[in-house]
């Protein structure tokens, strides 16, 4: 623009040659004012699109809020544990190997007897002077549970000695225990059975805990 105006001014007061040179450089400077705009105005529209980037990739990378549990630690209630189940003693039952020891020893005790019932008298089963025990329920358990460990019971049968002793005390599920041996002998032979007998409550209509005899 500046160089239109000044062209005939100069093509007027000098001549050719000088007024050529004149307008290239003016011409020059001009294309070189163009450029530097050009430069400045390419400038700010790149940067304008980086900071516009930068503001969007911000709020890409904002953090989102993560919802909490208002409800206080003590208000969590804990799942309850099941109640515990009620053990009886008659759910603790003779094994079979016990069983057969059992009838063995049973066995081996029958003795003819003519005022016995059923005409057999059984020398395994032990006898008690008269005492507290006498003619209560499960009295040959209780008096088990009333000795000490390692006491023994002697009695006498029609062809039989026979000995009743506690042996050990240990918990067997969950119930205090006595280990018990019954032994008979007879004419230079014998035979033994083990016995058991546990402390608690008999059955779900019980109260009151006592000892029972499993076996």
């Amino acid at each position: 623009m500046y160089a239109a105006l000044a062209a005939p001014v100069l093509l007027a007061s000098a001549d050719g040659a000088h007024a050529q040179g004149f307008l290239k450089r003016l011409a020059d400077r001009a294309v070189e004012k163009v450029e530097q705009n050009a430069e400045k105005l390419a400038g700010d529209i790149i940067n304008g699109s980086a900071n516009s980037r930068q503001d969007e990739s911000s709020n890409d990378e904002a953090p989102v809020p993560v919802e909490t549990s208002q409800e206080p630690t003590s208000a969590r209630r804990a799942p309850e544990a099941p109640a515990p189940k009620a053990n009886y003693i008659d759910s603790l039952k003779t094994p079979p190997d016990v069983e057969a020891r059992k009838a063995e020893y049973n066995k081996f005790g029958e003795v003819s007897c003519n005022d016995c019932e059923g005409g057999i008298e059984l020398d395994g089963r032990p006898t008690f002077p008269f005492d507290e025990f006498s003619g209560r329920y499960n009295e040959r358990a209780k008096r088990a549970g009333s000795w000490a460990i390692g006491h023994i019971h002697h009695w006498q049968g029609k062809a039989s000695k026979g000995t009743l002793t506690v042996t050990s005390e240990e918990r067997v599920d969950g119930f205090q225990c006595r280990r018990l041996e019954y032994r008979l002998e007879r004419g230079g032979s014998s035979v033994s059975r083990p016995g058991l007998i546990c402390l608690g409550l008999a059955n779900s209509s019980s109260d009151v805990e006592n000892w029972h005899e499993i076996y």
